[in-house]
């Protein structure tokens, strides 16, 4: 077997002695509300221990928010897990430039990219420097609850622009349906908004402009106009009641349980919603993906994506098996079963033929059809710009800060990181 093969071939093979030694590799990651994902994490790193006398491999499930706020902590003392998840991005390099991470010698790098995907593995690359094996790739677009739609009698397929959107949300109103489900409390599912629009208004040349501080860096015309257009939105009450109190995790099952029309959200969402809903979520024939749409006299295409290429990297000090444990928790095998069972969709391209699932393949087809991919902003620009940008997307959707006030704090902050 392939697998077997490279591991037994790349440098990090221990010698006899040291293999038994007693090791304990422990992973964190983030939480996997999908019963299906946390099963195929559990069942492989059984697998991985029962096939590896002395070496003992733990994975401990971190709440996103706590997640972000517990690790840069973390990673400055004892308690470092060896291998943990990353969105890739801004956060990764600050990591790896701060000497956080354990990079991979050039030979296994060379095996890896024979089977793993040599883009996803370059997402955690930095500096000519791989530190990690890719996992998933994914893409932001609009769900949207069919059984919803046909009573309201709207085709939210045929929404092309951000003002054929706003009209829809205004029927849903009109019969008292809230529009969108959020979980504002963490903040970062507002961010998508914001994004998305902020891709349509200037598009990637733009995008890129801002973060090297030209054109006035954030607080220009560009920014500007994407934090109106959010409020065009908000101020049509999209959101469910106390949606600022609610995370994302309740969020997704209030969407899992017909609680809107529409929902911001990711790929993963799927696993998620019906792990979080009460009854089983709403299954595939009920659930339909659109893409973002376009901003009139915008400078982005409908068919440029918001998303990630994320996966799990080393600390500094991990152990030799943490290596050989990553290759194979990352590997083919994992992913052809993530892919079968609808789980996510794999970066591996062996495995990205089998997803089955008819939702997820409305995911692959749109990132299949990207003319741009942007990562998640509160990732690509680093911890501090990226916690910036979550904070006035949800003060945007609270009125507390006007379109002008959140472009000119995201200016500052990008100034003086």
């Amino acid at each position: 077997m392939k697998l077997k093969s490279l591991a037994l071939t790349s440098v990090f093979v221990l010698a006899a002695g040291i293999a038994h030694a007693d090791v304990t590799v422990d992973v964190l990651s983030i939480n996997r509300d999908s019963a299906t994902w946390k099963q195929l994490y559990e069942d492989i790193v059984a697998e991985y221990n029962a096939a590896h006398d002395g070496v003992t491999v733990n994975v401990e499930f971190m709440e996103d928010e706590s997640f972000k706020q517990k690790l840069p902590t973390l990673l400055q003392s004892d308690a470092a897990p060896d291998l943990f998840f990353s969105w890739s991005g801004g956060v990764f390099y600050e990591q790896a430039d701060q000497g956080f991470l354990r990079a991979l010698d050039d030979a296994t790098v060379a095996a890896w990219k024979e089977e793993l995907s040599p883009g996803g593995m370059a997402a955690l690359s930095y500096n000519g420097k791989y530190y990690g094996a890719p996992e998933a790739s994914q893409n932001v677009a609009i769900w949207y609850n069919k059984d919803i739609a046909a009573e309201l009698g709207v085709d939210p397929s045929a929404i092309k622009t951000y003002d054929d959107l706003l009209e829809m949300v205004k029927v849903a109103k009109a019969a008292n349906v809230t529009p969108f489900t959020v979980g504002g409390q963490d903040k970062w599912p507002l961010h998508f908004f914001y994004s998305m629009l902020a891709m349509r208004i200037m598009g990637q040349e733009g995008m890129a402009a801002s973060a090297a501080g030209e054109n006035g860096g954030f607080a220009n015309e560009d920014w500007v106009r994407a934090g109106e257009e959010f409020v065009k939105l908000v101020e049509l009450e999209p959101f469910q009641d106390g949606f600022m109190g609610v995370k994302y995790d309740q969020a997704t099952g209030i969407w899992g349980d017909g609680g809107s029309l529409f929902h911001l959200m990711g790929d993963w969402d799927l696993g998620a919603s019906r792990a979080a809903a009460s009854d089983g979520g709403l299954k595939d024939e009920q659930l339909g993906v659109i893409p973002f749409p376009a901003i009139e006299g915008g400078k982005g295409k409908i068919t440029d994506t918001l998303g990630g290429a994320s996966g799990f990297v080393l600390t500094k000090n991990a152990p030799d098996e943490a290596i050989d444990f990553l290759k194979f928790f990352m590997g083919e095998k994992a992913q052809k079963r993530a892919a079968s069972e609808g789980i996510y969709i794999p970066t591996v391209p062996s495995a990205s033929g089998l997803v089955e699932d008819v939702v997820l393949k409305q995911f692959a087809n749109i990132g299949g059809a990207s003319t741009y991919h942007q990562l998640f902003l509160d990732q690509y620009f680093g911890s501090e710009l990226g916690g910036v940008i979550n904070d006035v997307s949800a003060q945007l959707a609270t009125g507390d800060v006007t379109p002008q006030e959140a472009a000119e704090l995201l200016e500052e902050t990008r100034a003086f990181q």
